[in-house]
């Protein structure tokens, strides 16, 4: 007897596309699932393999792999964490409809998304004064991260884009006024950086984190809270936050040639309560050895800020691709935003990391 309640619905997932498709809808334990192989013939993938309790997509373009009871997800390489692992029963394999429509959908159409183009980014840097974040022998996270932040506060400005910082020198500013501050802030995006410290010396690598929408733990939380189903500011703005963060961080993974930790979700107050789109970005850990050197280098925080301007570049790319007329928010002419014409700037595909290139001002 199949475990979970099958019903067939015909439901329009994603706002703002005009289509239906039907969805073979699994309850299980309270929450929505769809078949693997729905998710594989919505998207056009043209070659499906599901060995033991491996997934393989694959399209002209675009390869998805997964597995059952994991809650890791590949597309082309870029790791994401899922909100809940995907699960078989009797003998389908299942996705959750949360994780469908909160980021599978976001990051494989992201023209689908009715925003704005980014003109101004709001650079926060982590920890500040008295709060010196995580530290080691070769220095603390917030010196490491204001020094990205005004790297690429430079190279931001270069591109064309207006920029705001949330400190420009060492002195402590509450969370709340740096979420106040980038709120005041039109047409734009937060991205905050930091970097990590571990328990365990040999954790390290590049993170980087979304909200998480309601009704979703975060991804280092073991159990879904009442907290978690209560509605933050932050997730009016779920695709782009989304969105966003994949852009960054496919730039990141490709820059730094570094350990993908993958795309996470969090509650991070920068991230829940501010209206605009935003990500908090964690560099590496001061606490590996191998990370901490890297970190104290400025070569390695000058890729760090070259990889946040192609990250927001690929974004306004993203959500101004292939619209129809009804779905343009801004003028044709604006379509992209600051760095539009920029010979070499990056082409939107985070899918497929190899096919960045780096704009001019950035190649030093």
């Amino acid at each position: 007897m199949r475990s979970g309640r099958i019903c067939v619905a015909v439901l329009i997932f994603f706002a703002g596309q005009g289509l239906a498709f039907q969805w073979t809808l699994v309850k299980r334990e309270g929450r929505d699932y769809v078949p693997i192989e729905e998710v594989a013939k919505f998207y056009s993938f043209t070659q499906a393999s599901y060995s033991g309790d491996n997934i393989n997509l694959e399209g002209s373009t675009l390869r998805m792999v997964g597995s059952v009871n994991s809650r890791e997800l590949y597309l082309n390489g870029l790791k994401f964490i899922l909100s809940f692992p995907i699960i078989k029963v009797d003998d389908q394999i299942l996705m959750s409809r949360m994780d469908l429509s909160k980021l599978v959908e976001p990051v494989l159409r992201p023209e689908k998304i009715l925003a704005k183009p980014v003109h101004t980014v709001v650079l926060d840097a982590g920890h500040g004064g008295f709060d010196q974040g995580a530290q080691s022998l070769l220095g603390s996270e917030k010196d490491f991260a204001l020094d990205v932040v005004q790297r690429a506060r430079d190279l931001l400005l270069k591109a064309g884009f207006n920029v705001r910082l949330t400190r420009s020198g060492d002195v402590f500013v509450p969370l709340e006024d740096r979420v106040s501050f980038a709120d005041r802030q039109s047409n734009a995006v937060f991205v905050s950086v930091h970097f990590n410290a571990g328990a365990r010396e040999e954790a390290g690598g590049v993170e980087t984190y979304s909200l998480a929408p309601r009704g979703v733990p975060s991804t280092n939380s073991l159990n879904l809270t009442l907290s978690d189903l209560q509605p933050c500011i932050g997730n009016i703005r779920d695709p782009e936050n989304i969105a966003l963060a994949t852009a960054i961080h496919a730039a990141l993974i490709t820059r730094l040639g570094v350990n993908d930790r993958g795309i996470k979700r969090a509650r991070f107050i920068v991230l829940r309560d501010s209206t605009i789109p935003g990500v908090l970005i964690e560099g590496g850990f001061l606490t590996n050895p191998l990370d901490r050197v890297r970190i104290a280098t400025p070569v390695y925080r000058q890729l760090l800020a070259q990889a946040i301007l192609r990250g927001i570049l690929s974004y306004n790319r993203a959500l101004n691709r292939e619209r129809t007329p009804e779905q343009k928010m801004v003028k044709r002419g604006d379509s992209s935003g600051p760095g539009s014409n920029d010979a070499g700037a990056s082409v939107w595909d985070p899918l497929r990391p190899n096919v960045y290139t780096l704009p001019e001002e950035s190649r030093k």
